[in-house]
């Protein structure tokens, strides 16, 4: 997911941006469940960027960003 030595990364996640730029959120219980995940493992964002259908997270360092990397594709199985 995250290459090594890289602050940020982009994933899927089920938000939708209006034509006057406002994040919707398709799925509230995805939102809690993500936001829940980043708060157990203590993981630290600098940056979060709403995309269409995606979320770009940019963490405060690389090691952070390889982490979540990490735990978040062995969550998602």
């Amino acid at each position: 997911m995250a290459r090594s030595g890289r602050k940020s990364v982009t994933i899927d996640a089920p938000i939708m941006i209006t034509s006057n730029k406002i994040a919707v959120w398709m799925d509230e219980e995805w939102m809690h469940n993500f936001f829940d995940f980043m708060k157990d493992n203590k993981i630290k964002l600098s940056a979060l960027q709403h995309k269409q259908r995606k979320l770009k997270l940019t963490f405060v360092t690389p090691e952070d960003c390889t982490m979540f990397g990490l735990k978040y594709a062995s969550r998602k199985k």
